[in-house]
């Protein structure tokens, strides 16, 4: 073996470590049984506080008019399956 290959075969081989370092543990993680990392794994959608009134017993600080929160409650309708 020369000296050319041998070094040859050294960048080879940090080369090939290097690339398996990069690998994303996203790739081996798994969530609910399905594939790890993958966009379209998607379970149920999680419904918080539903039916909850959040601020029920929190006092009302705010002396002046505050903004319409009709395009929150569009988005929320809209959002929901």
């Amino acid at each position: 073996m020369t000296i050319r290959s041998a070094r040859l075969l050294t960048l080879i081989l940090v080369s090939v470590l290097a690339l398996a370092g990069c690998v994303s543990p996203e790739s081996t993680r798994v969530r609910g049984g399905g594939p790890g990392a993958d966009p379209l794994n998607h379970a149920e959608v999680v419904k918080m506080h539903e039916g909850s009134a959040q601020y029920w017993r929190t006092p009302l600080l705010i002396d002046e008019e505050y903004p319409s929160l009709e395009p929150a409650e569009h988005a929320r309708q809209t959002s929901q399956p």
